[in-house]
């Protein structure tokens, strides 16, 4: 991404008040799986919720990414900073269904962990579907020190180095 392997073709960088148009187009274009993984139920146009997280946007507590191929979102990554915890962040990343298994994931959570901890997070927590096994693996690979099932939902939490 911007030049370094291993997606030199793939433009990544925070999210502009523009970008809404292209980010609801990705998150429309996603398969209805990727969609009820993402958002933990399905829903007919995800588009007002986007709108209401990139308004909170304001690159200090909510940070938000994405990658692009030429003129279309291919990913997103975004972190928000815990209210009562603000040394906490949780993060989620999706990436669309034409690029998904082949890498990208895991280069946007390794670039969230170091925007955030740059912003003073010690610590990332991220929520997944336990039957989602590709972002429980993509989680598990992260090496995450606890670990909580609740019903059809795990918790992974993951100290950044200091």
């Amino acid at each position: 991404m911007n030049g370094r392997v291993p997606f030199p073709e793939l433009e990544l960088r925070p999210v502009a008040p523009g970008d809404l148009p292209a980010v609801s187009r990705a998150y429309r274009g996603l398969s209805r799986q990727s969609l009820y993984q993402r958002f933990f139920t399905l829903m007919p146009d995800p588009t007002p919720l986007v709108a209401r997280h990139l308004a909170q946007v304001d690159h200090l507590d909510h940070e938000s990414f994405v990658v692009l191929d030429g003129d279309e979102v291919v990913g997103m990554a975004q972190w928000d900073r815990r209210r009562l915890h603000p040394d906490e962040a949780e993060v989620a990343v999706t990436v669309v269904d034409a690029w998904q298994r082949q890498g990208l994931g895991r280069a946007l959570v390794r670039m969230l962990a170091g925007d955030a901890h740059r912003h003073g997070i010690a610590r990332l927590t991220a929520e997944v579907l336990t039957e989602n096994r590709a972002a429980a693996g993509l989680a598990v690979s992260q090496r995450p020190v606890v670990t909580g099932v609740d019903g059809t939902e795990t918790r992974y939490v993951f100290p950044l180095a200091s």
